[in-house]
């Protein structure tokens, strides 16, 4: 009878060593969950914020080079085009819509042909 109840006490101080141990690790991974939830909603707002800052440099972008004088300017055409070709890129990675884009097509397609007519080109 004896044997039976310090193998029962000693099975009890086991399980009670483990399921505090479980415990204690549960309780870490809540704690890391909750800082991963975080930083993740923060990282959304980011993305949204940039999603926007995007969307308003892009249609600022494209009132500003109306006529296309910046385009034609050799240094600063460059450095234009490179910022609008980023842009772009930021833009589909955000997934903007296409429709710009088509706008885009048709200006620059009208853009050629008048400079063919003046003979830029």
């Amino acid at each position: 009878m004896e044997l039976f109840i310090i193998t029962l006490s000693l099975l009890c101080v086991i399980q009670s060593y483990v399921i505090f141990n479980l415990y204690k690790k549960y309780d870490k991974l809540e704690n890391i969950y909750e800082t991963l939830l975080k930083k993740s909603e923060e990282d959304v707002e980011f993305i949204f914020s940039m999603r926007n800052r995007v969307m308003s440099q892009k249609s600022y972008l494209r009132q500003l080079d109306k006529n296309g004088s910046f385009e034609s300017d050799d240094e600063i055409g460059y450095f234009f085009e490179e910022l609008k070709k980023i842009i772009n890129d930021i833009s589909i990675y955000f997934e903007i819509e296409n429709e710009e884009n088509e706008e885009n097509k048709t200006f620059n397609q009208n853009k050629n042909i008048r400079s063919v007519i003046v003979g830029r080109g």
